[in-house]
């Protein structure tokens, strides 16, 4: 089993590409890895400046348990990198892997 979740956002306009990647290789240092379920996390840029983020657990319930413990804990590393979205602009998606 595979669950993802996608989110596509843009940066807010006072930071650049290289401060939210930097935020991001904080994020991928951090305890995340050791995430009960976790899987990886890619991360892709289009020529609109809009932003995918995949994120991948092996269950959808360990997926919820992590994202609730974001909102509830928010994690100095999770704070940086999350100041840089323009919520705005952000749609969310997860999905079930079938094949």
């Amino acid at each position: 089993m595979e669950y993802i979740e996608i989110i596509k956002y843009k940066l807010k306009e006072n930071f650049t590409d290289a401060q939210f990647l930097e935020a991001e290789t904080e994020l991928r240092k951090g305890s995340i890895k050791n995430v009960k379920g976790y899987i990886g996390r890619e991360l892709y840029k289009s020529d609109e400046n809009e932003w995918v983020l995949i994120l991948r657990f092996d269950l959808k319930e360990n997926m919820d348990a992590f994202l609730l413990s974001l909102k509830q804990e928010r994690p100095e590393s999770f704070k940086a990198y999350a100041s840089m979205i323009d919520w705005q602009t952000m749609w969310t998606g997860f999905y079930d892997k079938k094949m």
